[in-house]
């Protein structure tokens, strides 16, 4: 039985959308492999799309499209510890006297007890044979030796006063940056309500952004202001300048109403690792307390942020001391 003209028309027409669908199949591959070719050929991927190890900046326009390039406005404030300190650093009451000597006590120490024994002997035995012994073996021991020498800075600042021993070979090492001590130690606890009118302004921040930063730590009572939380060691050089300005009494701080006794910290200053390098500062020690953990914690603090240089070729010695009286 013969198909019906309908029936092959039906069959042509099908056959004619499949050889259109291989063209249209084939010719998209055919076109993809081209085109991949070409990327490849070009630079890659990575040129396409334009990535790497840095990526170029984005260009934001404000405004209409063909309006001006703005720069993203961002509060870009210094920290305020960090301004204060610098602050401070250049402040006229911060004096050092630096000087440099033999250390004769070191020396003098380990031989102390050897002539004590000869001493006894000289009533008794002729006194010209005795000492010749005795003096012989100190006076080879310093000339084989290098000479001693301490580089001493002392220091006093709003009533209180430092003095650093460095040594061996103290006209080799020097102390580089000093941190002020008093702008670490503890806020008062009780502050008179006047001050806050007397807050001052500062080139970088208003008389209001400073009372803020105040009031962030410190409540309104009816005697005045009270402290309400330690806005902690970093933060607190920012409070004592705004305490400072405002005229509160800095060298007669609450911290002083109970008897402290020198802070004494024993220390060593490494080897630099370069020639730019400063020297670590190695085993820290609190040798002496205050009587006071919150002041201890402080100046330790304070002192920590302290650089140096060292110029001996060995690890140094030294000794920082800080006093809470005035010396003259």
């Amino acid at each position: 039985m013969k198909p019906s003209e309908a029936t092959l028309t039906w069959e042509h027409w099908r056959a004619r959308r499949r050889r259109r669908r291989h063209l249209k199949a084939w010719g998209g591959s055919v076109l993809f492999a081209l085109a991949l070719v070409a990327i490849l050929a070009w630079g890659g991927l990575p040129k396409l799309f334009n990535v790497g190890e840095k990526g170029e900046a984005l260009l934001v326009k404000l405004g209409n499209p063909d309006g001006e390039d703005l720069p993203l406005s961002v509060s870009a404030l210094p920290d305020p510890s960090l301004q204060a300190v610098m602050t401070a650093q250049r402040d006229t009451a911060l004096t050092t006297v630096e000087e440099t000597r033999t250390s004769p006590p070191e020396p003098a120490a380990e031989p102390a007890p050897a002539p004590a024994k000869p001493q006894t002997k000289t009533p008794v035995a002729p006194t010209k044979p005795t000492p010749t012994p005795a003096p012989t073996p100190s006076q080879p021991a310093p000339g084989d030796k290098p000479v001693v020498t301490e580089k001493v800075i002392r220091g006093n600042e709003k009533g209180n006063s430092s003095e650093l021993v460095l040594k061996p070979q103290g006209e080799k090492i020097s102390q580089n940056a000093y941190w002020p001590v008093y702008l670490f130690l503890p806020l008062p606890s009780k502050l008179e309500a006047g001050l806050l009118a007397r807050v001052k302004a500062t080139d970088l921040y208003s008389a209001d952004e400073r009372r803020a930063l105040l009031l962030q730590f410190y409540s309104r009572a009816a005697d005045g202001l009270t402290l309400t939380s330690d806005p902690g060691l970093p933060l607190r050089p920012a409070l004592w300048s705004v305490l400072e300005a405002a005229g509160y009494d800095v060298a007669n701080a609450d911290y002083k109403r109970i008897p402290l006794k020198p802070v004494v910290i024993t220390f060593r200053i490494g080897i630099p690792k370069g020639l730019t390098d400063n020297p670590d500062l190695l085993e820290v020690k609190l040798e002496q307390s205050s009587g006071s953990k919150s002041v201890d914690e402080a100046v330790v603090y304070a002192f920590q942020k302290s650089t140096f240089a060292n110029g001996t070729g060995q690890v140094a010695q030294g000794r920082y001391t800080y006093d809470f009286s005035a010396k003259r």
